[in-house]
């Protein structure tokens, strides 16, 4: 089974055009009330996402790529939140699986109540959105080449990003499940019965692969399918997939 396309590449083709349409239709002015302004500044980006998430009343989404900033810059911003109101906003993080053993990405997590953390495949760039109303997306060449990020409050946009994250937040799975998942997988020969389990082996043949009983065999893989939430084999393949816990 291959892996889905990229979650953000995904989120770009589908609002590039809109975003197009905005740049050719509104003159960009300040950061503070135009539809679409680019930002060409590291700092300033950074700046911008502490200012935007502090701000947030109901609701901040965010995806956090595999980087070597992502997570201190979110952190910054999420500290400031959870600083200024405990109880405030329900923050949703949806990062990239090659995060989930970063220790800080669990201390996130554990900011406030409503902080929840979970992993989803092919997250490659950095966005957030505040209260369905602003986004935020750090994707070089998005808008205007050079760019360091975007911050768009075009309602279409805004909601064109905000429905795919959420479609792959459901789909995603929480980061102490995953990394339950992961300590399974990784023993008694979790990682290839998943592998075998989503390349459509037989029982019969996937057990002599692994050199064991067709009875431990499927015992380990009702195991799997009860971590992985799965109804059907078919859809923990799916499941695992989505997850990034297929190797490509």
């Amino acid at each position: 089974m291959s892996n889905p396309n990229s979650l953000c590449d995904e989120v770009l083709s589908q609002i590039r055009p809109l975003i197009e349409s905005v740049v050719n239709d509104v003159q960009i002015r300040a950061l503070e009330d135009s539809t679409l302004a680019v930002i060409r500044d590291r700092n300033v980006a950074a700046t911008t996402l502490d200012t935007l998430v502090e701000r947030a009343e109901f609701s901040v989404n965010m995806l956090m790529p595999h980087s070597h900033d992502a997570l201190p810059v979110a952190d910054a911003a999420l500290r400031g939140l959870a600083a200024r109101r405990p109880g405030g906003a329900r923050v949703q993080i949806l990062a990239a699986p090659e995060v989930a053993a970063d220790q800080r990405l669990a201390r996130l997590g554990g900011l406030t109540e409503r902080v929840e953390v979970r992993l989803a495949a092919d997250v490659r760039h950095a966005a957030v959105v505040v209260d369905g109303q602003v986004a935020l997306v750090r994707s070089p060449g998005v808008v205007t080449a050079g760019a360091e990020a975007s911050v768009i409050r075009a309602p279409g946009v805004v909601k064109a990003l905000y429905d795919i994250m959420m479609t792959a937040w459901h789909r995603a799975a929480p980061l102490v499940k995953y990394q339950q998942l992961q300590e399974c997988l990784n023993g008694d020969c979790g990682a290839r019965i998943l592998q075998l389990l989503s390349d459509g082996c037989t029982d019969e043949a996937a057990a002599r692969e692994l050199d064991m009983s067709v009875r431990t065999y499927r015992r380990r893989v009702a195991d799997i399918m009860r971590l992985l939430g799965a109804r059907s084999r078919f859809q923990a393949g799916v499941h695992a997939s989505s997850m990034g816990l297929l190797q490509p």
